[in-house]
């Protein structure tokens, strides 16, 4: 980055670097001290659990703390920093540069320890009982909206702290949108059914999305579904530390052949304390490699408009050889 210290405000970068959870907080970094600075209703919480020196949020006790950092010639911030705060450095860091740097945590934060690892993995198997207990409730006249709702109250009743997104439960031609509003649409003999769904649990989140068919779905359907699965078997087939995350993109867009053109949205994405995280998986991702440690989603869907979709979606954690699923099992 070419800086010499840095300014941190984002919530869940505090939280990641600290392990409190605040929703208001600054993290000035320099070259030999971290200090957190909280307002009144956090100094007693991040007394006793930060890492590092606590202070009051103030104006005041910025600038003090900014003019202690001696020898900094160039002084980073991220591009997210609210207005407030960067003219609070430009007073403090005068005759000194200062750098916006857009999302400068985010490889730090996309390579996870083995702590994180576990999380992940709890998490998944959070999300993989709510998926069974949602499978086992489809039956005729159930919509849409109470499914998600079951999905919901049956996670939170055994533990997740919160859902990673509002679930997306599909029916019929509502698959065929990416990202459906689960509504009043009652499931029909015949209907496909996408269950788009994740939790947050002990701060990390998980994804996943699978295709069920309820009766004897169209015919097309059912080819691009097994379309689909073989474009994230060829994703999955290159997974591993050092591989550009285009080329997983275009592995699965050649395996999706002349239906390549109903894929519309990005392969996958990274995950953690955010549902969407680095690295992103596009075909427009030249600059972005996998590394070791990483956990990634892969995602192909195919979509016909009025008719319905598909889309199939793992997390999986990058080896320096392959790549390992946080599912136990892949199947449907």
């Amino acid at each position: 980055m070419g800086v010499q210290g840095f300014v941190i405000e984002n919530p869940t970068d505090i939280s990641y670097f600290t392990g409190l959870k605040l929703s208001r907080g600054r993290l000035l970094v320099g070259p030999r001290t971290t200090t957190l600075f909280v307002d009144g209703r956090y100094t007693e919480v991040a007394k006793k659990g930060s890492p590092y020196p606590v202070k009051e949020l103030t104006d005041k006790a910025l600038r003090e703390a900014i003019l202690k950092l001696k020898g900094i010639k160039k002084y980073g911030y991220d591009t997210s920093l609210s207005v407030a705060a960067y003219y609070l450095l430009k007073k403090g860091f005068v005759k000194r540069t200062l750098k916006g740097i857009d999302q400068p945590t985010l490889l730090v934060r996309g390579i996870k320890d083995q702590r994180e690892l576990g999380l992940l993995k709890k998490s998944a198997d959070l999300l993989w009982k709510g998926f069974l207990h949602v499978r086992k409730k489809l039956k005729v006249g159930i919509s849409e909206w109470e499914l998600a709702q079951e999905f919901e109250f049956y996670v939170k009743k055994l533990g997740a702290q919160a859902l990673s997104f509002e679930p997306i439960i599909a029916f019929g031609e509502n698959s065929a949108l990416p990202h459906h509003h689960s509504g009043c649409r009652k499931l029909k003999k015949g209907d496909v059914v996408l269950v788009d769904v994740g939790v947050v649990l002990n701060g990390y989140a998980s994804d996943m999305t699978r295709v069920l068919f309820f009766g004897e779905v169209p015919k097309r359907i059912q080819e691009i579904y097994l379309i689909a699965r073989k474009a994230h078997q060829a994703a999955i087939n290159i997974c591993k530390a050092g591989i550009k995350t285009a080329l997983l993109d275009q592995a699965a867009r050649e395996a999706m052949g002349k239906d390549e053109k109903l894929f519309i949205h990005a392969l996958g994405h990274g995950i953690g304390l955010d549902v969407h995280e680095y690295p992103r998986i596009a075909k427009n991702s030249e600059r972005e490699v996998l590394q070791e440690g990483m956990v990634i989603t892969i995602e192909p869907g195919l979509y016909l408009p009025g008719v319905g979709g598909v889309r199939y979606e793992d997390m999986v954690v990058i080896t320096k050889t392959g790549c390992r699923n946080l599912f136990k099992d892949t199947k449907p």
